[in-house]
């Protein structure tokens, strides 16, 4: 008994235990405290840049980046779902305005400058401070611009076709005007890019001239021609191609159409394959993944998740298309997760 309870701590050693584990405690609050400073710092270092030019002899600019917000994935879906909205708003008002219904166009205008608002606050924003000094240090100039990559990519949302037949009609009548002549199969095999500063500019135009309705329609239009892009690439159309056979895929599926999806499956693989020999040898070994997963499933299409495993196919499949310049991206910061394990 006595040999058990000298292994039993006593006093001193319960005072001495407790003050081991107070230290351990410190240090490793100490040490998740340091993870969250060093995952924050990796995070503004990422979304924060300076760039700093001349020989300072007589003048010398920095310039200083700053991106605050990110957009995940969810929300470039949620964003692009928003704009198609819009540019239906634009649309109805446009037919009202064509009616010359103002009541039933000013609900549409105000509506679309609303939704342009939520889209806003979804994307990320970029602080650009431009400072110009002179060889004595002194600042002669500065300017600070606020911008977004507001350049929304409708093929990543649901588009109906409802939205994009007006503008593809308002387009082909600018061009008639001008003595132009726009293919049908080079505005259905491309990507659709809704410019939202072009848009809310020519809004906020209509909705000051609704007392002058053909004014203000004449800014409508200019919305639906100028403001809406259908941009072509080559490489990317087998890519249309796979999106829309993946819809149609999942709606089969959905529909309990099992034969009709695997067909519409087998069409996205032909198009994967042609995209394939379009791209890069780094490049291909994602694209060949794809089809592989496409290939498990066909077997599969009468399981529960099926069309969850489609649309996740039709995700990749958009991540893959070009990019253009101002156009709004995935932006996700690691930071948070790296302190969020640091702490676990």
């Amino acid at each position: 008994m006595n040999a058990f309870r000298d292994f039993l701590p006593n006093k001193d050693d319960k005072a001495t235990i407790a003050v081991v584990a107070l230290l351990t405690l410190v240090l490793f609050a100490g040490t998740a405290v340091l993870a969250v400073t060093r995952a924050n710092e990796v995070g503004g270092q990422r979304d924060q840049s300076t760039i700093t030019t001349g020989s300072g002899e007589r003048y010398q600019t920095t310039v200083e980046r700053h991106t605050e917000g990110s957009l995940s994935a969810q929300d470039l879906h949620q964003v692009s779902l928003l704009t198609s909205r819009i540019v239906n708003h634009v649309n109805e008002a446009t037919k009202g305005l064509l009616d010359q219904d103002v009541d039933s166009a000013r609900p549409e205008i105000e509506s679309a400058r609303k939704l342009i608002g939520v889209v806003r606050d979804l994307l990320p924003v970029t602080t650009v401070t431009t400072v110009v000094k002179d060889a004595g240090g002194k600042e002669v100039y500065r300017d600070v611009d606020e911008v977004q990559d507001d350049k929304i990519a409708l093929h990543s949302g649901m588009i109906a076709m409802e939205v994009v037949e007006p503008i593809i009609d308002a387009k082909e009548q600018s061009a008639a005007l001008k003595g132009l002549r726009l293919a049908d199969a080079e505005l259905i095999h491309t990507s659709v890019l809704a410019d939202l500063s072009y848009i809310e500019r020519k809004l906020n135009r209509a909705a000051a001239l609704l007392d002058s309705p053909d004014e203000a329609l004449a800014h409508l239009v200019l919305a639906q021609t100028q403001g809406v892009q259908f941009v072509v690439n080559e490489v990317d159309n087998p890519l249309v191609e796979v999106q829309h056979a993946l819809r149609l895929a999942e709606r089969m599926v959905e529909e309990g159409k099992h034969e009709a999806a695997q067909e519409n499956l087998r069409k996205a693989q032909i198009q994967l394959g042609m995209y394939r020999a379009l791209v890069g040898r780094e490049a291909a070994k994602a694209v060949r993944q794809l089809e592989d997963d496409i290939t498990a499933l066909v077997p599969r299409t009468n399981e529960q998740n099926a069309a969850g495993e489609i649309r996740e196919f039709w995700e990749r499949a958009v991540s893959w298309l070009r990019e253009a310049t101002g156009q709004a991206h995935v932006v996700e910061g690691d930071a948070g997760d790296q302190a969020e394990r640091a702490v676990k």
